[in-house]
Order: C-alpha cells, then sequence, then structure tokens
C-alpha cells in the first residue's frame, strides 16, 4: 500500500512538471530563460521522491500527495528558505579549484622531474 502511494504521488509529480513544461512552450525565449532556474530546482526535486526512495515517511508523501500542485508547493517551500544554493555552489566550486590547484603542483613537480632526467 504505502508503495502504491510513492508511486502516485511521483507519477503526479512527473504530470504536473510536465504541465509546467507546456506552459512554459507558450512564453517567449526570454521568459523560458528567465524560469530556467524554477525548472531546474523542480526536476531536481522531483528526483527524492522516486517511488523505491523512502527518505520521506508515508505521512509525508500523503500531505504532499494531497496538496493541489504538489510541485509548486515544495518549490515554494524551496525559495521561502533561509538555505542558499549560491553558497552550495561556491563551496563546490572552492573545492574544484583547489583540487585544479593541487593537480597542477603535481604536473609541475613531474615537468621539473622529467626536465632534471634530461
Amino acid at each position: 500500500m504505502e508503495q502504491k502511494i510513492r508511486e502516485e504521488l511521483y507519477t503526479k509529480l512527473e504530470m504536473e512538471l510536465s504541465e509546467y513544461k507546456k506552459g512554459l512552450l507558450e512564453l517567449s525565449g526570454k521568459e523560458i530563460i528567465d524560469k530556467s532556474y524554477e525548472t531546474a530546482i523542480k526536476e531536481e526535486m522531483i528526483y527524492s521522491f522516486y517511488p523505491e526512495s523512502e527518505k520521506f515517511d508515508i505521512n509525508e508523501i500523503k500531505a504532499l500527495k494531497n496538496q493541489e500542485n504538489s510541485l509548486n508547493a515544495l518549490y515554494q517551500g524551496w525559495m521561502d528558505s533561509d538555505l542558499n544554493i549560491c553558497q552550495l555552489l561556491e563551496d563546490n566550486v572552492y573545492d574544484t579549484l583547489q583540487e585544479l590547484v593541487e593537480e597542477q603542483k603535481e604536473n609541475l613537480k613531474k615537468n621539473k622531474k622529467h626536465d632534471k632526467e634530461r
């Protein structure tokens, strides 16, 4: 029974995303670009609700399923939160840059060693 409810919610979210995207097709190119953040966040949110996932208990799944527009409710919750996606991105960029610097240092060491061996 729980699995069926999870599947129904996931199907509902997919349908809502599909309808949202159909609505985008009626917009200008600029408007679509302006909505690209919303589109990306909504697509990512759906992945949390794969029917096989048990991240959320069944009461949470039922509550979300009973929302008129579940996906939009999730998105509005994200927009109203104090979380900052920019901080997450900055942390990731910082980590990537540190890895690149270390890689570059290793390459310089290898090149110096190779030059000495000549």
